[in-house]
């Protein structure tokens, strides 16, 4: 037999350890019988102390304390479940980026027998655009704050062969009727979309740069910058959903507004016995007539007095009844006083929006099955119509559906004679414009003293135009630089005490001024050539001018175009002029550039 290095023959190595393997296995199957025993007792335990043991007015509670009692972490997450925005989101914050443009191309035409092709680089393709389009199948903004940051898809970069990128694909986000967009930042308006299918852009993409091919001039035939592709828009949105119904009900909480809603429509809101029963709006439509010419209701939860300053559950859910054409105002008949109560809403409507209170409004005494009611039902109608100062006012009961289909015609005739709604005012903010279009003169140039020598240009303009810029090109640096000439942009830096080497700042990048040096790799000679110019136009060289006016009058005609050698200069030579000695090189001889 083998031995191991305790001694120990190898076959009883052999049997302890698959013995030590079974107890494991045994404790491990034992442990996870004992864990899934615990939980289903625990799960059938909270589920027997919700539903059975408990009144429905108290299952909330009491399911909140028993979450407390086993961890204070399910405590927090239960309380902001039962959040008024936790089943229906009516609000939203989205970021939208469009997408960035593609590379222009720096590249030139090769080919067999093509000499000198000139430039071929193609631009960059558009980046995609950002558009919320109006979904009549939605309503409400869950699909919205599950997904918050949208990107439409890139440009792709030009290539040679004057070939141009292909643009991004755009990105659509539907969201229901009845949809505000505002910006975060400014809070400005920017539209609001309430009919099928319609589109509103709210983030633009951005430009494809340019190649070289669209920087050939006459004089610059070949060209070797290209622009980069201008940035997407990108902001912070905020959408604001506002219900589109005919009717909106209105009144005290456990008025009755859910039990009628359940009866004149195929919707089947939460109704009980308590107040604020409803804590979410709930749509129906009554179908009433031809088809598909129902009557769109919205039941929001019942305000309280002081909802306007933020009491209760009304002034969260008060914005989805401003577009509502007709108000239907449900009075408890069972109420120890109906008449103040409609009094007490009409005030809090007044102080929510003006515009809201001055809707037409259509007023019914709920719950005439009751006996007390019924007995002081004519004069509570009497002091309705005088509170009212109109005679729209019909006592239904929901609970017996009393009445409830002459108060659906007589609402449907109503809401059809009103006058169809006002236009949405115009957007206080343009999201299709972008950084380019904007005027190129709206630009301001920061100093603080504490730091001289250092300069920050802030425009949206110039801003974008330095994003664009191909720093790796001498000459697309060149450009930026006549470009702030031509913005006059250079000047004012001088007026402001900007000198040679000072720290500019735009945007992201950095460089050190230099005056009337838009171009760092110009020749030195081309350099000395617009002095001499320069002083000759100013008339300190007009008596060499003269003399050189009078040698080249002497000159004959006689000069003759030889070749265009690959240093880019021009041979003369006269016809009658010969070789001298000196100019005879040996063939020893090798030319030197000194």
């Amino acid at each position: 037999t083998k031995l191991t290095r305790n001694g120990c023959p190898s076959s009883i190595v052999e049997k302890m350890t698959i013995a030590s393997r079974a107890q494991r296995n045994e404790r491990r199957t034992h442990t996870l019988s004992l864990l899934f025993l615990f939980s289903l007792f625990f799960d059938v335990a909270r589920s027997f102390t919700k539903y059975v043991c408990l009144p429905p007015h108290s299952t909330r509670t009491c399911s909140s304390s028993v979450l407390n009692l086993s961890s204070p972490l399910k405590h927090s997450e239960s309380s902001s479940r039962n959040d008024q925005e936790w089943k229906f989101f009516d609000t939203a914050r989205l970021h939208v980026t469009g997408g960035n443009g593609g590379n222009g191309c720096v590249a030139f035409r090769r080919e067999k027998g093509e000499p000198r092709g000139g430039p071929s680089g193609g631009r960059g393709g558009s980046g995609g655009n950002v558009y919320l389009v109006c979904n009549p199948g939605l309503n409400t903004l869950a699909p919205v704050r599950n997904s918050v940051h949208i990107k439409a898809s890139k440009g792709l970069n030009g290539l040679g062969k004057n070939k141009d990128g292909a643009c991004g694909k755009d990105k659509i986000l539907p969201v229901p009727p009845g949809t505000v967009i505002r910006d975060l930042s400014t809070g400005a308006y920017a539209g609001e979309l309430s009919t099928p299918s319609q589109k509103l852009l709210v983030a633009r993409g951005g430009r494809g740069g340019r190649g070289n091919a669209a920087f050939m001039t006459g004089r610059n035939t070949a060209p070797k910058l290209a622009e980069r592709g201008e940035p997407g828009a990108a902001r912070w949105l905020v959408l604001e959903l506002k219900l589109v119904a005919d009717v909106g009900f209105l009144g005290k909480p456990n008025a009755g507004k859910s039990t009628i809603l359940a009866s004149a429509s195929a919707a089947r809101p939460k109704v009980a016995d308590y107040p604020f029963t409803t804590i979410v709006p709930n749509l129906g439509v009554c179908d009433i007539g031809e088809e598909g010419a129902g009557l769109v209701l919205c039941d929001i939860p019942g305000l309280i007095e002081g909802a306007a300053g933020g009491a209760g559950l009304g002034q969260a859910f008060l914005r989805h009844v401003q577009r509502c054409k007709v108000l239907l105002h449900v009075i408890d008949g069972t109420s120890p006083d109906p008449i103040q109560d409609f009094i007490t809403i009409n005030n809090e409507l007044q102080l929510y929006d003006q515009f809201l209170a001055q809707k037409p409004q259509v007023v019914v005494l709920n719950k005439i099955d009751v006996p007390e009611v019924r007995e002081k039902q004519d004069e509570l109608l009497a002091q309705l119509k005088r509170a009212a100062g109109h005679s729209r006012v019909l006592p239904i009961s929901a609970a017996t559906q009393e009445r409830v289909s002459e108060l659906m015609g007589r609402l449907k005739k109503f809401v059809q004679a009103q006058p169809e709604p006002e236009l949405p005012p115009p957007p206080d903010i343009d999201f299709s414009c972008t950084g380019l279009e904007t005027d190129s003169d709206d630009y301001e140039i920061l100093s603080d003293p504490a730091y001289p020598g250092q300069f920050r240009i802030s425009g949206k303009y110039i801003e974008q135009i330095a994003k664009m810029t191909h720093w790796e090109y001498p000459e697309a640096v060149q450009r930026f630089g006549r470009q702030l000439d031509a913005l006059g942009i250079s000047q004012q830096l001088q007026q402001s005490g900007a000198t040679d080497g000072d720290l500019i700042m735009v945007g992201e990048f950095d460089f050190e001024f230099a005056p009337k040096m838009t171009n760092l790799y110009i020749p030195p000679d081309l350099l000395e050539k617009d002095m001499y110019y320069e002083l000759k136009a100013k008339g300190l060289l007009a008596q060499e001018g003269d003399e050189e006016e009078e040698q080249d009058e002497d000159i004959d005609d006689v000069e003759e175009l030889l070749e265009f050698d690959e240093f880019d200069d021009w041979d003369l030579l006269e016809d009658n002029e010969e070789f001298n000695e000196e100019f005879i090189f040996n063939e020893d001889e090798v030319w030197t550039s000194s």
